[in-house]
């Protein structure tokens, strides 16, 4: 796996899939977003799509932290087989998602789970470190 330079591409990407879903881009949350909503995400009907803070919800949402490319490559019998990550390893706080050719995201325990079954990354895009999250509302004496 490669690891991309920003997670920004990552959320590009996202916007990018569900404006071609929805046909405009006007369905993706503003740029107003308050800093601590940055790259979060709601997972809604099997796919992942930009959380507008505006909204509420009681589902876990998610951040992402990592954002990585699948590459197929060809190694010889006698090196590793496991997979191999370029750069830097995902933080342990992160659960790898997996995002396919589909749209469709896939949420894994632990990065050890994606590490036993490889074959979950022949049909990835790319997969994201996100951490889950939610929102909550406090309330601050005037």
């Amino acid at each position: 796996m490669k690891r991309k330079e920003s997670v920004v591409s990552a959320e590009n990407s996202l916007r990018q899939s569900t404006e071609t879903e929805s046909g405009s881009a006007a369905d993706v949350s503003p740029a107003t977003t308050t800093e601590s909503m940055e790259n979060v995400y709601v997972m809604d009907e099997g796919k992942l799509k930009p959380f507008d803070p505006e909204d509420y919800t009681v589902s876990n949402l998610y951040q992402v932290l990592d954002a990585f490319s699948v590459e197929c490559k060809l190694v010889r019998p006698e090196d590793p087989s496991n997979i191999v990550f370029e750069g830097k390893k995902p933080s342990r706080k992160t659960v790898p998602m997996v995002v396919t050719k589909d749209g469709e995201s896939l949420i894994l325990d632990s990065w050890e789970a994606l590490d036993a079954r490889p074959e979950q990354l022949a049909t990835a895009v790319e997969v994201m470190g996100v951490t889950p999250v939610k929102k909550v509302f406090v309330l601050r004496r005037k």
